[in-house]
């Protein structure tokens, strides 16, 4: 399991930049994590539409979520 500042870090170290993902806040074309009432929402934002992608009980749940969605897009063939 993953805290902010720990995941934040190893996607910087995996050259994933900041502008793929909001952690708490909306960005376009970018997967994103927020708090939907008691549980967290993953999911990809596209031309203002929210694809939602998995939900976790815990942040921290959301957080190893969001980080497979984008080691997966940023994989190199």
């Amino acid at each position: 399991m993953w805290t902010v500042k720990e995941l934040i870090s190893f996607l910087d170290r995996k050259g994933i930049s900041t502008s793929s993902y909001g952690i708490y806040e909306e960005k376009n074309e970018a997967f994103c994590l927020q708090k939907s009432g008691e549980e967290w929402v993953v999911y990809y934002s596209e031309r203002g539409n929210r694809n939602e992608l998995g939900w976790g009980k815990t942040e921290a749940q959301a957080l190893d979520i969001l980080k497979l969605f984008l080691l997966e897009s940023h994989k190199k063939i």
